[in-house]
């Protein structure tokens, strides 16, 4: 997941619960442009501060693996009639 995928849903989250970026900021003890950072996918903070705008959203960050592209050598498994 991007940092702008992050930002966009913590955005989403934070309209759905009607709160301004100010509120958020307010609640987390920092200022507003850290939460429009996160928010456009620009920040490059702490995760901690991330987490907990995460957790203030009723949302977690996870890790997932990135789609794998199969190389040339693998290809040839995709056609085997076993």
């Amino acid at each position: 997941m991007s940092r702008e995928s992050i930002g966009n849903q913590l955005k989403a989250e934070r309209k759905h619960h009607r709160m301004t970026q100010n509120d958020v900021a307010n609640k987390l003890k920092t200022g507003r442009p850290r939460i429009s950072q996160i928010e456009n996918g620009r920040y490059q903070g702490s995760l901690q501060l991330l987490e907990r705008y995460l957790t203030l959203m009723g949302l977690e960050l996870t890790a997932t693996p990135i789609n794998h592209r199969p190389k040339f050598d693998e290809l040839g498994a995709i056609y085997d009639d076993d």
